[in-house]
C-alpha cells in the first residue's frame, strides 16, 4: 500500500511523555481526521513528529507514529531528519513558518499565524516572511485553514499560482455537536472556556475576566475545559490561581475526550474563544457554533472567519475589559443569547466536516495521483 507522511511538532502527548494518546488540541485532531482521509483514499498515513524527550517509534490505531528528540534552535534539521525516514508523498504539516529545506513539490498546511503578535520584534517577522517565500518557493500547494494567511502570502510574498494558497477552514461535525434544551429552572449561568490552557489562547486575560464576574454574578459558574502541560508556568499559575481562588467552588476544571466534548457546549450557555495571537478557524469556535452557542470570541486570526459581531456571537480585541464587557452583556440579555445562538447553529453548517472531508480529497488526488509518490 502506498504510504503519506505527515510531518508534525505534536501529534501524540510528547508533552507529557504519554505516547498512548493524542495530545488535546486543534492541531492534532486535525492531523488524524487528515488520516482517516488517507486512509478512505486508500493510502496509508505514518506521523512523523518531534518529541520533547526520547525517541519513539509506536502505533495508534492504524496509524504509525515516530518521535524525533531535538533543540529548540533546531526545528528545521529535525524536520529534514523526519524527512530522511519518511515514506511516499510528504505533507508538512506544521511550522511552517521556520526555514525548512522541503521536498520539492510537496503539500504543506498553515494552521494559522503564530507570529500576528504586535510586540514581536520586527526582525522576527522579516525572518518570518523570508521562511513563507522559501516555502513558496518549493510546495506544491499550501492549505491555509484561515483567510489571514492567504492575505498576509498575497500581501508579503511573490508567487505566479493564484491557487498555490488555498483556503480549507477546519470543520466539525454538525450531526455529532448538537443544540441541547436547557433546563427552564435552572438559574445558573454557565460560562465555557473550551482551550487548552496556554498563553496565546488567552487564559490570562479570562482568569482576570473569571474574577471580576465571578464576583458580581454569585450565580455564574466558569468550566476551563482543555488540556494544561504540567510543570510549566503557565499550567501552574493556573493551578494555583484555581485552588487559591475566593469563589473556587463556583471554578471547575475537566479535559474531555474528543467524543465527549459536546457535553460540555451543551451544558454551557456563553462559550469563550479569547485568543491574543496564533489562531486558526478555531475547532472550539466551530463546535460551539454548532451546539448553538453564543461566543464571545477575540478579533484574532481565523476567529474572524467564523462570527460575525452581533449576528452569531460578539467580536472584542483580547483585553479582560472587553471580554468581560462582551460577557456581561450576554449574561444580562438572555434574548440576546437565544438570536446568536440560533444564528451560530445556521453558520456551523456551512462548516460541516463532509465539506471539509471532500475538499481534501481533492487536494489529495490531484497531488497523490500527479506522481508524488
Amino acid at each position: 500500500m502506498k504510504r503519506v507522511s505527515i510531518f508534525t511538532h505534536s501529534f501524540l502527548d510528547g508533552y507529557n511523555c504519554r505516547f498512548t494518546r493524542i495530545f488535546g488540541g486543534g492541531l492534532e485532531r486535525y492531523i488524524y481526521d487528515l488520516c482517516g482521509v488517507i486512509q478512505e483514499m486508500g493510502y496509508k498515513p505514518e506521523v512523523h513528529q518531534l518529541s520533547y524527550y526520547q525517541p519513539f517509534a509506536t502505533r495508534f490505531e492504524q496509524i504509525e507514529v515516530f518521535g524525533y528528540p531535538y533543540d529548540f534552535d533546531q526545528i528545521a534539521e529535525a524536520f529534514e531528519k523526519m524527512v530522511s525516514h519518511a515514506r511516499g508523498a510528504l505533507i508538512y504539516a506544521s511550522c511552517i513558518w521556520h526555514p525548512i529545506r522541503y521536498r520539492i513539490g510537496s503539500l504543506g498546511i498553515c494552521h494559522g499565524i503564530n507570529w500576528d503578535r504586535p510586540d514581536l520584534p520586527q526582525s522576527d517577522k522579516t525572518h518570518v516572511a523570508k521562511s513563507i517565500q522559501l516555502a513558496l518557493d518549493q510546495l506544491h500547494r499550501i492549505v491555509s485553514v484561515d483567510s489571514q494567511f492567504l492575505t498576509y502570502c498575497r500581501s508579503v510574498c511573490t508567487y505566479e499560482d493564484p491557487e498555490q494558497v488555498v483556503l480549507v477552514p477546519n470543520s466539525v461535525d454538525t450531526r455529532h455537536f448538537l443544540p441541547k434544551e436547557k433546563k427552564p429552572d435552572s438559574s445558573d449561568i454557565r460560562i465555557l472556556f473550551p482551550r487548552r490552557i496556554s498563553y496565546e489562547r488567552g487564559i490570562i486575560p479570562m482568569m482576570l475576566a473569571a474574577d471580576r464576574l465571578l464576583r458580581q454574578y454569585p450565580n455564574l459558574v466558569v468550566e476551563f475545559a482543555g488540556e494544561l502541560v504540567k510543570d510549566s508556568p503557565i499550567g501552574d499559575t493556573f493551578l494555583l490561581w484555581m485552588r487559591e481562588h475566593p469563589h473556587k467552588n463556583r471554578i471547575i476544571h475537566r479535559t474531555y475526550a474528543f467524543d465527549r466534548m459536546a457535553d460540555a457546549y451543551q451544558e454551557a450557555d456563553i462559550a469563550v474563544i479569547p485568543s491574543i495571537f496564533s489562531e486558526g478557524t478555531s475547532y472550539s469556535c466551530l463546535e460551539a457554533i454548532s451546539c448553538g452557542i453564543p461566543v464571545v470570541a477575540s478579533n484574532v486570526g481565523g476567529l474572524n472567519d467564523i462570527i460575525i459581531d452581533g449576528f452569531n456571537g460578539l467580536l472584542t480585541a483580547p483585553t479582560e475589559e472587553r471580554l468581560s464587557e462582551a460577557m456581561i452583556r450576554l449574561i444580562e440579555d438572555p434574548a440576546l443569547r437565544k438570536t446568536l445562538g440560533a444564528n451560530a447553529r445556521a453558520t456551523a453548517l456551512a462548516f460541516d466536516k463532509s465539506i471539509w472531508k471532500q475538499r481534501w480529497k481533492n487536494i489529495l488526488a490531484d497531488y497523490l495521483e500527479g506522481g508524488a509518490t
